[in-house]
């Protein structure tokens, strides 16, 4: 996959799009944040496969088992090169140990809660497991 010229405008407004949406399987999740900003950065989905197959944690493990590679760290793994936590740069995807989220720099976004509010949360470097290069 290749990053298109606009790609920093476009996953901004991408972020912004989402920002305030509440974590639902199938629809809001993890993986399928993560793959709408690679969509946004590249014009290419790899969450299409996923995409309206599960609505809830189980739907979503198989769907993984079905269209990717058992679970969603194999499935990043079969799709992206990992990159050590060191170089991973703005755009590139982020492993937590549990879930996936997106490199703004010194931080990543996740879909997740902090308080009483839904949606884009932070995640500071020292606490990431991982990454891919997108």
């Amino acid at each position: 996959m290749t990053r298109r010229s606009t790609w920093e405008a476009d996953l901004s407004a991408y972020i912004s799009s989402v920002r305030g949406k509440p974590y639902v399987y199938g629809e809001h999740d993890c993986g399928l944040f993560a793959a709408g900003a690679v969509m946004a950065m590249t014009g290419e989905d790899p969450g299409a496969p996923f995409r309206g197959q599960y609505s809830n944690e189980i739907g979503c493990a198989k769907a993984l088992r079905k269209h990717g590679a058992g679970d969603l760290e194999s499935t990043l793994d079969a799709l992206f090169e990992r990159r050590p936590i060191g170089r991973l740069q703005r755009g590139d995807l982020v492993w937590n140990g549990e879930a996936v989220g997106v490199c703004m720099g010194a931080y990543a976004l996740f879909v997740g809660q902090e308080g009483e509010a839904e949606g884009l949360v932070r995640i500071e470097r020292a606490e990431w497991a991982g990454g891919w290069r997108v």
